[in-house]
């Protein structure tokens, strides 16, 4: 295929540009339907306040590359191996907006991205159809998918949507008119392709393989003796092909000195990260096979099931009858460079893995579907036994293969096809006494049903064959679409939806800094009380850091034993800090610039900084503080579980530091509110069990009795401190429990307060 022998039929329209631009009619038709699209996806979009931890990683690339590039852009701890493209683009919007704000914009953005695959989609299909008009519809349905749902995510995939098709069109051009500056124009699309995922290496692949293929085709041509047909097709590649042969060279040839030097292992670990298991393998994984096939019947599901029983049985045919024009190569090319992509995705994913499968993976071969069914609907090749063939084969991988994923808020744009169907159609099974079919049972049976009904109506060239099949399939997706989106739009019962909460109380923390950096002071609690955003010390971290950006650093005191931050709070500059023991300094080697302001949990049991809250967040849990200069604690604990519990029988050691007054030497009043949460009943204990807590704090005592179970109880105490004292020592601990119970009570929070101390009478 593609090579100068190759013929075009007298029937081939395509060649001229005149077949390739639309008029004026189908080009308004897709502009008007990609705008309905953009406009009712893009308002969901907008108000979109949940997020995966996928996309935390993502925006916060986006974050590090507003500054400091290219350094920032090659040296990103959050970026997963060659993903920085995506967030690139996004943190256009985060240089002009606060968090929020730019957030807002990127989702929005993440729309049109996704719709855009639409133009490269028809650019195909002119090639492939004679009708502008069967282009538009080809175009619009393969991006009014249930796969749309992505655009509620931050995920790469919605550029990597319509760069994919971007690539097919290149690929494909190189190979049916191959030119070196074709060859650098299909390159240039793959790298963009790889800087949005790795997975896309294996896009190379397939074109690598797909080069092969048309040499050897060029030089079979001339009937030449094997050894001469092989020396022809390698001046072939070298004369049309010279970069992607010399990059392939230098891979195979940087490939080898890695494995001879040992490195290769590190290498590929630092490169890849958690990727790197795809590159380091023995072996291929189990069920590859059935990884592929389950992702065939639920992307087939997706588009209606009728266009994947009619294009697979068009694509069939038309490959089994080879005509050497400029369509053949529009459909022969794509064809290994997608067959490549799949399998090598499957092969990475490491094999079927039920539950844990992901459509998103392999959305991007929908536009096939359509340009197959059109294309049968414009050339008429496709026979009724074809279409029962096929209706057959994927009535028993329905049969055979079940679906595993739960519909939730994340499956309905992970895994929309295979999470919605059982969802939607299991219990009408019962509701009209089917009891005893499962969802195989009545997905085999309607794919034999719709494949018998559609080869019937074909056989007699019915009318009602392409309205059948098109009007049959659109609806069916624009269904299943408008039914995740509704999971998304928290529509659906009993699932949260993504659009829930306030969006701009998220931003809290960027309204109130302004431009002012801000730093995360890391003493939440991993038992912090749940919220709208958070129910853990990860989710607090992560939900501030995601919707905020101006919190650019972080900083841990190591003696309140609290665990470090994490991913992807640990990729900012932060330090490990200790507090001096007499006048509560902060040690610290990042710049006091970074710190006017600080954000962490309120009132916290573990650690206080001397400083003027002046916001908080809606759930009252975090606050936003003005830190003075030198950073200087005014509550410490030490020996606190790291979700606030006191442990049995082992004092919890705590420090109240005097705040620094311009009357050093006035006597200062302490208050301490103690706030602490019984441990729940343990399992099979019978009676009522009580704790006593004890509280010694610069001389001064207080007991509180606790009922196991119970409501949280405040004990106060006060002390007077003589004039010079920088601080209170003393300690807590629980009386009374069995050692039995590994964590007695919790400490939620402390309300400290200074005040003069009044002499009584």
């Amino acid at each position: 295929m593609g090579s100068a022998t190759a013929t075009q039929s007298g029937r081939d329209v395509f060649a001229g540009r005149a077949a390739v631009l639309p008029g004026r009619g189908p080009l308004l038709a897709l502009l008007g339907g990609l705008s309905i699209l953009a406009v009712g996806v893009g308002l969901i979009a907008a108000h979109v306040t949940v997020f995966a931890l996928d996309e935390t990683l993502i925006e916060q690339s986006a974050v590090h590359y507003t500054s400091g590039l290219p350094h920032t852009l090659v040296h990103d701890l959050d970026a997963r191996a060659t993903n920085r493209l995506y967030p690139l683009l996004l943190s256009i919007p985060l240089r002009l907006f606060d968090g929020v704000q730019a957030l807002r914009v990127d989702h929005v953005l993440s729309v049109l991205l996704f719709l855009s695959a639409a133009v490269p989609i028809f650019l195909m299909a002119r090639v492939l159809l004679r009708s502008s008009w069967l282009a538009v519809a080809v175009a619009l349905l393969s991006v009014a998918v249930p796969w749309l749902t992505l655009t509620s995510a931050l995920f790469t995939e919605n550029l990597s949507y319509p760069l994919f098709w971007w690539m097919i069109l290149a690929t494909a051009a190189a190979i049916w008119q191959p030119a070196p500056g074709r060859d650098l124009l299909a390159l240039v699309t793959i790298g963009l392709l790889i800087a949005t995922r790795v997975q896309f290496a294996a896009v190379f692949i397939g074109y690598l393989l797909t080069i092969l293929l048309s040499c050897y085709h060029f030089a079979s041509a001339h009937r030449l003796r094997p050894l001469s047909r092989v020396r022809a097709a390698i001046f072939e590649i070298a004369r049309c092909y010279p970069l992607s042969m010399l990059l392939l060279v230098g891979t195979l040839a940087l490939l080898l000195h890695e494995k001879l030097s040992g490195r290769w292992h590190a290498h590929v670990e630092a490169l890849l990260g958690g990727y790197s298991n795809v590159v380091i393998r023995n072996g291929l994984p189990a069920n590859m096979g059935q990884g592929l096939l389950v992702e065939l019947i639920a992307l087939a599901l997706g588009v209606g099931l009728l266009p994947a029983i009619v294009s697979i049985a068009w694509f069939v045919r038309r490959m089994a009858n080879p005509q050497l024009d400029r369509r053949w190569v529009y459909v022969a090319a794509p064809s290994v460079v997608i067959a490549v992509f799949l399998v090598l995705t499957v092969y990475a994913q490491g094999g079927y893995l039920g539950s844990m499968t992901e459509e998103r993976y392999f959305f991007y071969a929908i536009p096939v579907f359509w340009l197959g069914t059109f294309a049968a609907l414009e050339d008429r090749s496709v026979r009724s036994k074809d279409l029962l063939f096929v209706a057959a084969g994927l009535a028993l991988i329905y049969a055979t293969i079940p679906f595993l994923s739960p519909l939730s808020q994340e499956t309905a744009f992970l895994d929309p096809v295979e999470s919605v169907v059982p969802h939607v159609f299991t219990p009408k099974f019962s509701d009209i006494g089917l009891t005893g079919l499962t969802m195989q049972d009545a997905l085999g049976l309607l794919a034999l049903a719709a494949g018998a009904l559609t080869a019937w109506l074909w056989a007699r060239r019915h009318p009602m064959r392409a309205w059948w099949t098109v009007i049959v399939a659109v609806v069916a997706q624009l269904l299943l679409t408008g039914y995740a989106f509704a999971v998304i739009d928290g529509k659906v019962l009993g699932i949260p939806g993504r659009t829930t909460g306030s969006v701009p109380a998220l931003g809290w923390i960027d309204a109130h800094a302004g431009a002012a950096n801000v730093m995360w002071l890391n003493n939440v609690s991993t038992a912090a009380p749940p919220t709208n955003f958070a129910s853990s010390v990860a989710d607090q971290l992560r939900t501030a850091l995601f919707w905020n950006s101006s919190i650019r650093s972080w900083i841990q005191v190591s003696a309140t034993g609290l665990p470090p931050v994490e991913v992807p709070m640990a990729a900012l500059p932060g330090s490990v800090s200790t507090v001096d023991a007499s006048t509560g300094l902060l040690s610290s080697t990042r710049p006091a610039a970074l710190r006017t302001n600080a954000v962490g949990a309120n009132d916290s049991p573990f650690l206080q900084l001397e400083g003027t809250q002046f916001a908080h967040s809606p759930d009252g849990v975090l606050a936003l503080t003005r830190v003075k200069s030198p950073l200087r604690a005014t509550w410490i604990a030490q020996g606190l579980q790291p979700d606030g519990g006191l442990p049995v029988n082992t004092p919890v050691l705590v420090t109240a530091f005097v705040p620094r007054s311009p009357r050093p030497a006035q006597a200062s009043a302490l208050r301490v509110t103690f706030t602490f949460e019984p441990a729940p009943p343990q399992p099979g204990s019978t009676g009522i069990q009580n704790a006593q807590v004890a509280i010694n704090l610069a001389g001064a005592t207080r007991r509180g009795a606790l009922v196991v179970g119970s409501h949280a109880t405040n004990l106060t105490l006060r002390a007077c401190l003589a004039a010079g004292r920088t601080h209170a020592r003393g300690e807590i601990k629980t009386i009374g429990l069995p050692t039995a119970l590994p964590i007695s009570v919790r400490l939620e929070r402390v309300d400290l307060s200074w005040g003069a101390c009044i002499a009584r009478h």
